[in-house]
């Protein structure tokens, strides 16, 4: 019999991370970031991967990457018979520079555009709409949600390691995740309903790819089967070098008009506190009046703010690395409420610090990852724009086609039910290539 391996467990069949077997030193490393940040005993789960590729950021010798996708849709680019549509991430336009010699943190976002529009995209958007989307449909559910004076906690779900770990561990919990879709979710909805109608464009000849800072979501856009193609910042890096496309040297350009505009609450999505911090905006408006906001407590992985207006008092907590977030749902089984809603984040800091993110010295990760985040906090307080109820764009593809949100139509397309979620093991993308 022989030695157990000190290395996590990577099922072939992970839709989101590939061990390079050839690289592996068996050092440990990964499983020990899976157990400290995850609090995943792997020993006793080795079938569980969360997908959120911390394991990639820590690994001292390159062996695990995320499932690349990039040369893939690189064929369906020189394809001229597809449509290739992409969305960007938050997250992705502080982080992407760093692999140009532009330091971390700077928006390089028009750049960005302009480097999609040469290598051959159609329409290049911003998953900031889809935030704003996601904060519309989930401040109503909370509006809702605090209407009842029986209601327990309600949780965030546009972390797919979060909803991940909740399905795994706690699935009788799955109920309390907001039903509303995550920013890529909301994206691919719209993009599959409205932006095909006003094109006139048939399904079959459009690809919908998303590049993200995380591994987690090819699983979630398998699971919803709304966008394509997910690639993380890094795979995005390596398309763009194989075309030989610099970001320093690239004309600037503007995201296409259709789904063209997102708010300052959109964009800080990609920090933590972000979700928590955007929905409060739209819910101050639904409520009609202006919050008072005391912080209870904060730490570098929890914030609890306690909210006061005159028709409410509650409680909300931003907390970032699911560890952390365990001692809430002990509450819960115990029947004690802490707090009204959660938001919850896999990564430090949000999703700046996903494991699909540019590699650098591990020893420098944590110095990128908060430039990435003031970058983002930088966005926000410049934006002209800082509440997602007020983007003119969001409430017309409302007023003309989704009518209000939480409506009938709108919990068809913007709402998931994750009780009914498949296991990413059932069924993963043949065209995941494996190196």
């Amino acid at each position: 019999m022989g030695k157990e391996k000190k290395a996590v467990f990577i099922d072939k069949e992970n839709p989101s991370i590939n061990r390079i077997e050839a690289k592996c030193i068996d050092c440990g490393v990964c499983k020990k970031t899976c157990q400290e940040k995850e609090n995943i005993q792997r020993d006793f789960y080795k079938d569980i991967c969360l997908g959120c590729g911390q394991c990639i950021l820590t690994c001292p010798v390159g062996a695990l990457s995320p499932k690349y996708q990039y040369k893939k849709v690189l064929d369906y680019l020189h394809d001229t018979e597809k449509i290739v549509t992409i969305s960007i991430a938050p997250a992705v336009r502080t982080s992407i520079g760093e692999a140009f010699d532009i330091p971390s943190g700077e928006n390089v976002l028009n750049q960005l555009i302009g480097a999609l529009k040469k290598v051959g995209f159609d329409y290049v958007f911003d998953v900031t709409f889809g935030a704003d989307l996601t904060v519309m449909e989930e401040a109503t559910e909370l509006f809702n949600h605090l209407l009842d004076e029986e209601g327990t906690t309600l949780f965030t779900s546009c972390c797919p390691a979060w909803t991940s770990y909740v399905r795994h561990f706690y699935p009788q919990y799955l109920s309390h995740l907001s039903t509303a879709k995550s920013p890529i979710g909301m994206q691919g909805a719209v993009l599959n309903s409205y932006f095909l109608e006003k094109e006139r464009l048939d399904r079959k000849n459009v690809i919908h790819v998303v590049v993200a800072p995380c591994t987690a979501k090819k699983e979630e856009i398998f699971l919803e089967k709304s966008m394509d193609i997910c690639l993380t910042t890094s795979e995005l890096i390596l398309l763009l070098k194989e075309e030989n496309i610099d970001l320093k040297t690239t004309k600037e350009r503007e995201f296409d008009l259709l789904l063209k505009e997102g708010s300052g609450a959109g964009t800080i999505f990609g920090r933590k506190g972000g979700v928590s911090e955007a929905v409060l905006r739209t819910l101050s408006f639904l409520m009609a009046e202006p919050f008072r906001i005391k912080t209870l407590s904060m730490d570098e992985n929890t914030r609890v703010l306690q909210v006061t207006c005159s028709k409410k008092k509650f409680k909300v907590a931003s907390i970032t690395g699911i560890k952390n977030v365990i001692p809430v749902l002990k509450e819960l089984e115990n029947g004690n409420k802490l707090y009204d809603f959660v938001e919850v984040m896999n990564c430090e800091d949000g999703c700046v610090g996903g494991g699909g993110q540019p590699l650098g010295a591990i020893k420098k990760q944590q110095m990128f990852i908060k430039d990435r985040m003031d970058g983002l906090s930088k966005i926000d307080r410049r934006a002209k724009i800082r509440c997602s109820h007020e983007n003119m764009d969001v409430k017309m593809v409302y007023d003309t086609y989704f009518m209000y949100p939480n409506s009938p139509l709108a919990k068809v397309y913007f709402h998931r039910d994750f009780q009914k979620d498949k296991s990413i093991i059932e069924g993963v993308p043949s065209d995941i290539e494996v190196i």
